[in-house]
C-alpha cells in the first residue's frame, strides 16, 4: 500500500502561525560568543542608566548581528535617553521591522515623534501599544490620545515630561 505523503511547506505554513503565536521559534540567537560579552557589558551600563556608554556598546553589538530587536531597541532607548531623538526613532523603527510585536519599541517610537515635533503622528504609533502590566503608563497614553483627539493636545514639551513621569513610576515595568 503507497504512503500517503504530507505536503510538509503547507503544514510548516500553518503550524509556523501557532508557533509565531507561542513564540516558540522566538530565541535569541547570537552570531558570535564575543557579541555575547559586549551585550552583557552594555545591559549593565544600561541598568546603570550609563546612556551614552551603554549606546557606544549596543552599536558594537549590532557588528555582530544586526537584526537583533533586543539591540535595537535598548539602543533606540539609549539614544532617546541622550538626546538623539533621529537616531532613537531609526532605532524603533529597525526594532519593529525585526519583530511588530516589541510593545515598547511603539511607546517609545512615539515618545521620539513627540519629542521630533511630530506629535500628530504618536497617536497611530501609541495606539499599537498595549501592556496591562504598565497601568500608568496606559492610563497617560490615553489621557494624551484624548486631548489629541479632542484637538486640545499639551504642547510636545508636557506630553513628553508626562509621559516619560509615567514610564518611570511603572519603573521595570517597561523594558
Amino acid at each position: 500500500m503507497a504512503e500517503k505523503k504530507i505536503d510538509k511547506s503547507r503544514r510548516n505554513f500553518l503550524f509556523g502561525a501557532v508557533r509565531r503565536i507561542k513564540r516558540e521559534d522566538a530565541q535569541p540567537v547570537a552570531s558570535t560568543a564575543g557579541c555575547i560579552d559586549t551585550v552583557k557589558a552594555a545591559n549593565a551600563l544600561y541598568v546603570d542608566e550609563k546612556w551614552e556608554e551603554a549606546r557606544l556598546k549596543y552599536k558594537e553589538c549590532l557588528d555582530g548581528d544586526k537584526n537583533d530587536a533586543d539591540v535595537r531597541y535598548r539602543l533606540g532607548v539609549c539614544s532617546y535617553k541622550v538626546g538623539k531623538y533621529r537616531q532613537a526613532k531609526l532605532e524603533f523603527e529597525r526594532c519593529l521591522r525585526i519583530d511588530q510585536g516589541y510593545s515598547d519599541a511603539f511607546l517609545y517610537l512615539g515618545l521620539t515623534l513627540v519629542r521630533l515635533g511630530r506629535s500628530d503622528k504618536a497617536p497611530g504609533v501609541w495606539g499599537r501599544y498595549f501592556n496591562p502590566s504598565c497601568v500608568k503608563v496606559m492610563r497617560e497614553l490615553n489621557l494624551q490620545l484624548g486631548l489629541m483627539e479632542s484637538g486640545q493636545p499639551d504642547p510636545d514639551e508636557e506630553i513628553a515630561l508626562a509621559v516619560e513621569k509615567a514610564i518611570a513610576e511603572s519603573g521595570d515595568q517597561v523594558g
